[in-house]
C-alpha cells in the first residue's frame, strides 16, 4: 500500500499526518498517487469528512514517513517558540518606550528621592553576599554546561520512542481480531467495530451506506473492473462482453446488511396477509434501488480509472 505525507494547508501552526493513498478523495488519484508530490490534493479524514493537504512525500514505508512527520512537527514546533519569543521581545521594546514618555518632572522628582534614601544606607556584608550570588547565578544560566552529549540523548529518546511504536502496533494488532465483526449473519465478511460503525455514522441514506461498504471492501482496482450483476445489455447486440461479476459473498452480505439497517431483513412474519404484501414490496424496491445505485458507483469508478 502506498502512504503520502501531507501538510494540512489549512492548520495553523502547521501539522502533518500520514495517510493511504485510499484516503484520496479523487479515483484517478487514488489509482495513480505517484505524481502527486508538491500537489494539494482533498483527504477523506474522519467522519467522510474533506481537508486539502499538501503532498510532501511518497513512499511505501509508512512507519518511515510517520517519523519523517514527528520530525517535522517537533521542527515547527521550535520554529514557532522562537518567532513568539522575537514577538513578545517586541512588545516589551515598546512597553519600555512608553514608559519613557512619562512625566519628566515625575520621573526627575523620583531620581532625586532614591539617590537620597541610597546616599543614607550603608551597604551590608549580608547585601554583598546576596549581590554576589545573584550575579553569579545570572551568568551560570547564559553558559552552557560542557560534557553533555545532546545527539547521544537525542539518539536514545528516538530508540524508546520506536520501541513503544512497536509496541503500540503489537497491541493493536493483539486485540484487532476480537473486534472483527460479521456485518451479515453467515455471510463471512467481517469488518472491524469501529470502521463499520463511522461508516454508518457518515452514511445519510441507505444507498450511501452500500457506496461507504464497497469502498470499504473493495480495492480501487476491484470496483472499477467488475460489475454487481455481470449483465449484458439485450438492446445493443455490438455491446462489449460484460465485465465479470464482483466477489458475489461480499455484494450479498452488503445488500442484506442495508436491508436490515432498513427494518427489511429476512422474511415478512406479522400474520396479515396485507401487512406482508407491503413488507415485500418495500423489500423490493429498497433492493433495486440498492443494486442501481452500485451499478451506477461502479460505472462511475470505471470512468475515473480511464481517464
Amino acid at each position: 500500500m502506498t502512504f503520502i505525507l501531507i501538510e494540512w494547508s489549512n492548520e495553523r501552526p502547521k501539522k502533518y499526518s500520514v495517510v493511504s493513498s485510499e484516503k484520496l478523495e479523487d479515483g484517478t488519484l487514488r489509482a495513480n498517487p505517484q505524481n502527486l508530490l508538491g500537489q494539494v490534493v482533498q483527504v477523506i479524514w474522519s467522519r467522510g469528512k474533506i481537508y486539502p493537504g499538501l503532498v510532501l512525500k511518497i513512499a511505501n514505508d509508512e512507519e518511515a514517513l510517520s517519523d519523517e512527520a514527528d520530525l517535522l512537527a517537533i521542527a515547527c514546533s521550535a520554529a514557532q517558540a522562537v518567532e513568539t519569543g522575537e514577538h513578545s521581545g517586541i512588545k516589551r521594546k515598546n512597553t519600555e518606550i512608553k514608559s519613557k514618555k512619562g512625566n519628566k518632572s515625575t520621573t526627575t522628582k523620583r531620581i532625586r528621592d532614591i539617590e537620597e534614601v541610597v546616599a543614607n544606607l550603608v551597604p551590608s556584608a549580608d547585601l554583598q553576599d546576596v549581590q554576589s550570588q545573584e550575579e553569579s547565578h545570572s551568568s551560570g544560566q547564559e553558559q552552557i554546561p560542557e560534557g553533555v552529549d545532546y545527539s547521544e540523548k537525542y539518539l536514545k529518546m528516538k530508540q524508546k520512542y520506536k520501541a513503544l511504536r512497536i509496541k503500540y502496533k503489537d497491541l493493536k494488532s493483539s486485540v484487532r481480531e476480537p473486534s472483527e465483526v460479521e456485518i451479515y449473519a453467515n455471510s463471512g465478511v467481517t469488518l472491524p467495530m469501529a470502521d463499520l460503525t463511522s461508516i454508518k455514522m457518515v452514511s445519510s441514506k441507505p444507498t450511501v451506506l452500500a457506496r461507504n461498504l464497497f469502498r470499504r471492501l473493495f480495492t480501487t482496482e476491484e470496483l472499477s473492473t467488475h460489475s454487481p450483476l455481470g449483465k449484458k445489455c439485450n438492446a445493443n447486440s455490438n455491446a462489449a462482453p460484460p465485465l465479470p461479476i464482483i466477489d458475489i459473498p461480499k455484494r450479498d452480505a452488503v445488500i442484506k446488511f442495508v436491508l436490515k439497517e432498513q427494518g427489511l431483513d429476512g422474511l415478512p412474519n406479522s400474520g396479515h396477509a396485507a401487512e406482508d404484501k407491503i413488507f415485500n414490496k418495500n423489500k423490493k424496491v429498497a433492493r433495486k434501488e440498492i443494486i442501481k445505485s452500485l451499478s451506477d458507483f461502479l460505472r462511475e469508478e470505471q470512468k475515473k480509472a480511464r481517464n
